[in-house]
């Protein structure tokens, strides 16, 4: 049996760390009579190597506990998601070290960074804000995996896909613009409307699926920061007819 500070010590974690997992459920200590102090039997040090294992790899806790709870789960094909994200996370990363080593030589006036380059540069910065406004809810919603995936696409486009990226969300500004005053879902501008809307996301999304568009049109409503946003660009009440379009037409 282990008491808290010898378990962490033989874990090389700290004690604050063996008491975080035994909080949420990942750990569970026996309670020792005479002075109440905290046991941890052989069993337990077995959990925490798995659970130490897991968060190597980058899994969250709430996806340890679901591994760990379930005795019939495949970890294989657990194993082989969480490798998917973590190449994709690696590529991001190889992207942006690759950029940092480019703009050290510019800053140091041994090689001029190209166009391309310093779009790249502008892609990176609109990644970093996009996490930091809405990175939580969105990885909470589809996962590590593919928003890594989809963050890789878009730091990999071209300034010609880029730009049709933007065409494409101007076109669905102007359908929406004119749909306000309508309403008219049965329309042609709602139909194109769904389309740019579904193009637009399958230029970062690693898969598109209807059922994804869907969720995706839940969220706008349920966050008032997603909800903002086409309102403040269209008009107010902007982004409940998107949200009508989306759930009439993705099927």
């Amino acid at each position: 049996m282990y008491q808290t500070n010898e378990l962490a010590e033989l874990a090389g974690i700290t004690p604050r760390a063996v008491r975080y997992y035994e909080k949420v459920g990942l750990l569970k200590a026996q309670r020792e009579v005479e002075n109440n102090y905290r046991l941890f039997d052989q069993q337990q040090v077995d959990q925490l190597q798995q659970i130490l294992f897991y968060r190597e790899l980058d899994f969250s806790i709430q996806q340890i506990k679901t591994i760990l709870a379930d005795e019939h789960a495949d970890r294989l094909q657990v194993l082989t998601a969480q490798k998917q994200a973590l190449l994709a996370k690696r590529q991001k990363l190889d992207a942006l070290i690759e950029l940092a080593d480019q703009t050290i030589l510019d800053e140091k006036g041994q090689k001029h960074m190209t166009d391309e380059e310093k779009f790249t540069a502008f892609k990176t910065q609109m990644l970093k804000t996009n996490e930091q406004q809405y990175g939580k809810e969105i990885r909470e919603k589809y996962g590590n995996q593919t928003v890594e995936a989809a963050n890789a696409k878009m730091l990999h486009m071209t300034a010609a896909d880029y730009e049709r990226f933007q065409a494409l969300e101007k076109d669905l500004f102007k359908q929406l613009a004119a749909l306000i005053r309508t309403r008219g879902l049965n329309s042609p501008e709602a139909r194109q409307a769904f389309e740019d809307h579904k193009a637009w996301l399958e230029m970062t999304w690693p898969q598109y699926s209807a059922a994804a568009h869907r969720g995706l049109a839940d969220m706008y409503l349920q966050d008032d920061r997603f909800q903002s946003y086409y309102d403040n660009k269209v008009g107010v009440g902007a982004t409940a007819l998107l949200c009508q379009i989306i759930k009439k037409y993705a099927k």
